[in-house]
């Protein structure tokens, strides 16, 4: 039995060298990234991806120039969005489920002539502390901080950050309950 799991680790971690071969993507062997999921360095950046983690079908990790930091025994469902231009930092035993999006940039704007695509940006990081459950359809803006153990409800816009122990839902998240440690 032992030899058949070192045998997957090392299948694993040999497919993934050659998949993420000569990047500064560095994923332990014991993390199962589906063939679907989009990972890539992009303008620098790097992603490093923990212990026993699983990043599912139609995933997608960019750095845009900063990094992708996920946490053992981490889960990353389909269709979840995470940059990292500012940086991204996921803790252990964080959920993340299907169609949620992390984006620690924001674009600067006002009334100039000159076009919001070329104003650039503000970037501050996204911090998401250990077991945390970020439920289907959320979005995680620039700045936010969610302390550990919290919850964010589904469908839930997060601009500011959530306190450890805490469930946080709505548009823009608010914190309606607090969970006994």
């Amino acid at each position: 039995m032992k030899q058949l799991i070192w045998f997957k680790y090392f299948f694993r971690n040999f497919i993934y060298k050659l998949r993420f071969f000569n990047s500064k993507i560095n994923i332990d062997p014991s993390a199962y990234i589906s063939p679907k999921a989009v990972i890539k360095i992009i303008g620098g950046g790097k992603i490093v991806i923990g212990k026993n983690c699983e990043i599912h079908d139609f995933a997608i990790l960019m750095t845009y120039g900063g990094d992708i930091i996920v946490g053992d025994d981490s889960s990353v469902n389909p269709f979840t969005i995470i940059y990292g231009h500012g940086g991204t930092v996921i803790g252990k035993g964080v959920r993340l489920a299907a169609h949620s999006t992390i984006i620690p940039a924001n674009h600067i704007f006002g009334d100039s002539n000159i076009p919001l695509h070329k104003k650039g940006i503000i970037t501050k990081g996204i911090k998401i502390d250990n077991y945390v459950w970020i439920a289907s359809g959320c979005r995680i803006l620039d700045g936010v901080i969610i302390g550990k153990h919290a919850v964010i409800g589904a469908g839930s816009v997060v601009n500011k950050s959530i306190p450890d122990f805490c469930v946080a839902i709505g548009v823009p998240a608010k914190i309606i309950q607090k969970i006994k440690s």
